[in-house]
C-alpha cells in the first residue's frame, strides 16, 4: 500500500515580519521548501537510492506546501519498526531549516 511521508508547511501565522504580505509568504514557504528538501536528501540514508530521489516538494494551495516522498517504505525509515532502528530524514532536515529562519527572525 503506497502513501505519502511528509513534512507539511501551513499558514503564515508563525511568520514575524512578513505577516501582511501574501506574496512574500508564499515565497518564503516556497524557499523553505526548498531548503528541507536539500537537506533531507541529505540526510537520507541511502541504499539504493530509491528514496533520495523520491523526495521532492510541492505546492498544495495557496500558503500550504509540501516536502516528502511517496515511497512505500519511507515512513518505515523515517520511523523505524520493532525490527528495525529509525533513521530520520525528514523530521531533522525540516527542524533544521526551520530553527535557522527563527534564528534570521523570520519565524515566531
Amino acid at each position: 500500500m503506497a502513501g505519502k511521508t511528509g513534512i507539511w508547511l501551513q499558514g503564515a501565522a508563525v511568520f514575524a515580519r512578513i505577516e501582511h504580505l501574501d506574496d512574500e509568504i508564499d515565497e518564503t514557504l516556497q524557499k523553505m521548501t526548498l531548503e528541507i528538501e536539500a537537506e533531507a536528501k541529505r540526510l537520507c540514508p541511502v541504499r539504493t537510492g530509491r528514496l533520495r530521489a523520491s523526495i521532492h516538494n510541492g505546492k498544495i494551495r495557496e500558503r500550504v506546501y509540501f516536502v516528502g516522498t511517496n515511497v512505500e517504505y519511507a515512513p518505515f525509515v523515517e520511523f523505524g519498526t520493532r525490527k528495525m532502528t529509525a533513521k530520520p530524514y525528514l523530521r531533522p532536515a525540516a527542524k533544521k531549516v526551520l530553527n535557522e529562519y527563527k534564528m534570521r527572525g523570520l519565524l515566531k
